[in-house]
């Protein structure tokens, strides 16, 4: 993978980290309005209320593993390019 790629994840990783965390900060009547239309019933109600709440908790963590996982990507790129260039002037130095 090429660096530009992993970067990109890093990003894409950070920006659902901070939706995640603003899904619970920002006031949203949209949204508001739209879990009151799906909550017909004291039990789906309750079960709207839990899935929404767990919502900024699933975006903030799959932004951080898809973020480390763009670092991790990057770093060992970085790692193997080294080995590479340590390989080639040993080959030269023979």
């Amino acid at each position: 993978m090429s660096a530009a790629r992993n970067i990109v994840k890093i990003l894409i990783g950070l920006i659902l980290i901070v939706v995640g965390i603003a899904w619970y900060f920002v006031p949203s009547a949209a949204l508001d309005g739209f879990i009151a239309g799906l909550a017909y019933t004291l039990r789906l109600q309750a079960l709207v209320t839990l899935i929404v709440a767990c919502i900024g908790f699933f975006l903030f963590f799959i932004g951080l593993i898809v973020a480390w996982m763009g670092y991790d990507d990057y770093k060992m790129e970085a790692e193997m390019k080294k080995e590479e260039s340590k390989e080639e002037k040993k080959e030269e130095k023979k």
